[in-house]
């Protein structure tokens, strides 16, 4: 396959990033119209129409889409289509970071003059990038539209000679990487679909999500991709005047002393010794009351939640580390008020408390099994009813998925009337399992192979040289590429995340069958969700190319 040009690259990529797909948005659907048109347009699906389409991703409330296009070469000698998987996502973060320079955020070369003319005001890294010239600056250029179209135009190449290529090529792009990563949870049911009617060997995900590097001089390649939890932790108090503080109890006692204990802890991380890699600390995203006006009492409920990513770590062995933290904060808590409420009442010769607080904690699985038990016949369907309402409150876009869930979790409070605090831990989404070669004896062989390939060819050619991270740090869609253990970890999901089902799903059995090994190659970029967001271009117009090529080469090559 002859080197990609730069303007064939370009082509491509100046109108892809001038669409505004803002994630989370029906603008989204936009570029994937962009990418749907440019593939109709191509002689070869013109004449294989039954080789690219779009995938609706179901019950989206925006009808967005997963767009694909194969290119169908040639058979192994076994008779075997094997096939390469190219991804990327054309959803992009919303521009606020730009202000007045707004209009230019999509038009890499107005706003390359715009930043020009304020250039002592930008940060020194950005300004002498600026004043070089070696970067394209712009929403989307390197967070990653300027990857896709890297993509878009090697399908294209190889669309004009299919005999060239000993196996298949399928492009996947979708929407909401940003957000949920909607399309490519969908695009897992699209990748199973075609795999069982074409008979396709799935032998390697290429992404092209751009890459930091810790030294300018060594690019950087991912084997895997770091996974993410969102636990929540949700405290229902008793409610009472501030002043008859001893009869209620406040929820912010407690969530604020589990934020306090598990703020960048080092509990919640983890190491990979063999690759070098730790998972950054956990970091609380939100926490708050129930409070929505003044009033001189108590807050009924607190919630929050934090992110916690992972390598190896189970869902359930984090959440079960959390309830823990729960136990002994809500008890020494506990114990410290009816201290208090006890000193109070002798000191004013009031009657003790009847009962002192013992906190009730437990995981949402627990919680509901004993609802269950304790609640009667009626308890499914006023369950049903609560998260209905929230369901629906959440498709208008009235609640975030945070706030949904807490309105079920205070919604089956109500149901029980619990006269102790409650602290519950679940989850919310998304989950993002972590993947990585290490994790597979029969993924290692296959990513070890295209690294030693990739770097006699950067090596040879730019004098350059590539490491092998075992996780892409920066949480990407290739967490769905692959599962281990998914019977385990569906389970945990399903039965901890009030939203699961009907809201948010993981399609792990159809991840199970399309399971292949993933690597990112992607371009070097900074300062992504920023208004100085931009990618080296001799990365995007000569490297990369020229790497998933060698790529595609290797994987596709029978061993």
């Amino acid at each position: 396959m002859n080197p990609i040009s730069q303007q064939k690259i370009e082509a491509i990529l100046y109108p892809y990033v001038q669409i505004n797909s803002q994630s989370g948005t029906s603008a989204e659907n936009l570029a994937g119209a962009y990418f749907h048109q440019h593939f109709a347009a191509q002689p070869y699906f013109q004449a294989h129409p039954e080789h690219f389409g779009s995938y609706a991703v179901q019950g989206d409330p925006h009808q967005r889409k997963v767009e694909w296009a194969l290119v169908q070469g040639t058979a192994s000698p076994a008779g075997s289509l094997r096939t390469v998987v190219l991804l990327h996502h054309f959803d992009v973060v919303e521009i606020e970071d730009y202000g007045l320079l707004k209009p230019y955020a999509f038009q890499p070369a107005n706003l390359e003059a715009a930043l020009l003319r304020q250039a002592d005001g930008l940060p020194p890294e950005a300004r002498q990038d600026l004043l070089g010239g070696g970067y394209l600056f712009g929403r989307g250029t390197a967070d990653m539209k300027g990857g896709g179209s890297v993509q878009m135009a090697i399908v294209d190449a190889f669309s004009q000679s299919p005999e060239a290529l000993p196996g298949c090529l399928l492009l996947i792009g979708v929407p909401d990487e940003e957000n949920l990563s909607a399309g490519m949870r969908s695009a897992a049911g699209l990748l199973a679909e075609l795999k069982d009617r074409l008979g396709l060997e799935y032998v390697l995900m290429i992404n092209c999500e751009p890459h930091q590097r810790k030294d300018p001089a060594r690019g950087v390649l991912s084997g895997g991709s770091i996974g993410k939890l969102m636990p929540f932790v949700y405290v229902r108090g008793v409610l009472a005047h501030a002043g008859k503080s001893p009869e209620g109890f406040n929820p912010l006692a407690i969530l604020s002393d589990v934020v306090r204990r598990t703020e960048m802890s080092l509990d919640l991380t983890e190491t990979q010794p063999a690759a070098g890699e730790m998972t950054p600390p956990p970091t609380w995203l939100m926490a708050r009351d129930s409070k929505a006006v003044y009033d001189v009492s108590m807050p009924l409920s607190a919630f929050g939640f934090l992110s916690v990513l992972t390598l190896t770590n189970h869902p359930g062995r984090v959440l079960a580390s959390l309830e823990q933290v729960c136990r002994t904060a809500a008890a020494e808590l506990a114990a410290q008020a009816n201290r208090s409420a006890d000193a109070y009442h002798r000191a004013t010769g009031r009657p003790p408390l009847r009962q002192p607080w013992q906190p009730q904690v437990l995981s949402f699985a627990g919680y509901l099994e004993w609802l269950r038990a304790s609640q009667g016949a009626g308890f499914e369907a006023a369950y049903a009813q609560i998260c209905a309402d929230a369901s629906a409150a959440l498709s208008r876009s009235e609640l975030t998925t945070a706030a949904a869930t807490w309105r079920i979790l205070d919604g089956l409070a109500q149901l029980s009337a619990p006269s102790q605090p409650l602290v519950l831990v679940g989850l919310l989404p998304p989950y993002y399992p972590a993947v990585c070669y290490l994790d597979r004896p029969d993924f290692s062989a296959a990513i070890q192979r295209q690294t030693e390939t990739l770097n006699r060819l950067t090596q040879a050619r730019w004098g350059q040289a590539y490491e092998l991270e075992a996780y892409f740090t920066g949480i990407s869609d290739l967490s769905y590429s692959s599962l281990s253990a998914a019977p385990q970890v569906e389970q945990a999901i399903s039965l901890n995340m009030p939203l699961y089902g009907a809201d948010y799903q993981i399609p792990f059995r159809q991840i199970s069958a399309i399971s292949m090994p993933c690597i990112n190659i992607g371009p070097w970029g900074k300062d992504f969700h920023k208004l100085t967001e931009r990618v080296l271009k001799e990365d995007l117009f000569e490297r990369t190319p020229a790497m998933v090529l060698a790529a595609i080469q290797t994987a596709l090559e029978l061993p």
